[in-house]
């Protein structure tokens, strides 16, 4: 049987768009104090990877840069740094703790549709505890013969999901909305991939795909279905 390794964040619900949402809050409100509206993002985006060492991809880094972010912004536009101004900045921050569950069009269908015929595994990465709550909050884990979730998604990551799984690597795919994460580490742990773009990806995931015939392009998750089809899919082919 074949097994398909499913991605999480704006594979199977909306994510990035929470995250965009509090950046712009916070940015509406600093441009009120001041701050040039074209220095902002550029900031937060600094400190969202200054704090991966230490909060890898959680949101309580996320949380975190925008404080750092405000902090160097209120230095650098000449406003007093008190501690009700980070306080506020926290706040804009916070509802990514617990974000909106909004799964993707057709996604229960489609997965309900592969289990036919196909072994699932959940593979995410950031906050173990986080990310476990979104599953249960989606509905969806009753799909998923196992949830892994990893502090990085690198070739590493996969060969040793492999490993531990018992996956035969040409009957494996990963799929996912992410060339960094998802898509470019599969092909070179040896899998197949299969991208899937939503277009509000996070910037830092979207680079170049790999050049391998083992990637397909899929403008929908619903298109998996069709893909897969017995009847239209060889394996042989890949």
């Amino acid at each position: 049987m074949r097994t398909l390794l499913i991605d999480a964040d704006d594979t199977l619900w909306e994510s990035n768009i929470y995250y965009l949402r509090c950046s712009e809050e916070l940015t509406n409100w600093l441009v009120t104090l001041g701050v040039e509206r074209s220095a902002i993002e550029p900031a937060i985006a600094h400190f969202e990877q200054q704090v991966l060492p230490s909060f890898g991809y959680s949101p309580h880094g996320y949380i975190e840069a925008l404080a750092l972010a405000t902090r160097r912004l209120a230095i650098e536009y000449k406003l007093e740094v008190t501690p009700e101004l980070l306080e506020k900045a926290y706040t804009f921050g916070a509802p990514m703790l617990c974000p909106p569950m909004v799964l993707l069009p057709q996604v229960s269908e489609t997965l309900a549709a592969l289990a036919l015929h196909s072994r699932l595994i959940l593979v995410t990465k950031g906050d173990c505890l986080l990310q476990g709550k979104k599953v249960e909050r989606s509905g969806l884990g009753s799909f998923f013969d196992r949830v892994h979730v990893l502090v990085e998604k690198h070739a590493g990551g996969y060969r040793e999901l492999v490993q531990l799984e018992g996956l035969d690597p040409s009957n494996t795919w990963m799929i996912g909305n992410s060339p960094k994460s998802d898509i470019n580490p599969a092909i070179e742990a040896g899998l197949h991939a299969i991208f899937i773009p939503h277009d509000r990806t996070w910037s830092v995931e979207c680079v170049e795909i790999a050049q391998s015939p083992r990637v397909v392009t899929l403008q929908r998750f619903a298109d998996l279905v069709d893909y897969f089809d017995h009847d239209t899919y060889r394996g042989d082919q890949l």
